[in-house]
């Protein structure tokens, strides 16, 4: 029997976007990400999931490459912080609602 890949082997660069614990829903704002990421044309695998995390929800995005993970990191300004275990990298962002819209905007400018 073989090991499946876990998320670390699969995709070792992580893009964290941490929400407020105030309630707001962030499957939508996952959602945005994520077709963000479709937008660059990622050329390795990804991975995008929300989680609740020691400090409340969490949208985790993790990259196989590293030029994608840079990608998305510069379009969310995210910083690079102390990383998990297992993560080659890992950098933050706050999903404030300013963020969110500039997510919103980014994609519509590359859809249109």
């Amino acid at each position: 029997m073989t090991q499946q890949p876990t998320l670390e082997t699969v995709s070792p660069y992580l893009i964290l976007g941490q929400a407020d614990d105030g309630g707001r829903p962030i499957v939508e704002t996952a959602r945005a990400l994520h077709d963000l990421i479709v937008t660059f044309s990622p050329q390795g695998h990804y991975s995008v999931r929300t989680m609740e995390d020691e400090c409340g929800p969490a949208v985790h995005c993790a990259f196989e490459n590293k030029a994608d993970a840079d990608r998305l990191a510069a379009s969310v300004g995210a910083i690079e912080i102390a990383r998990y275990q297992g993560y080659r990298s890992e950098r933050a962002f706050y999903l404030s609602e300013a963020v969110t819209r500039g997510i919103r905007r980014a994609l519509a400018q590359r859809r249109g």
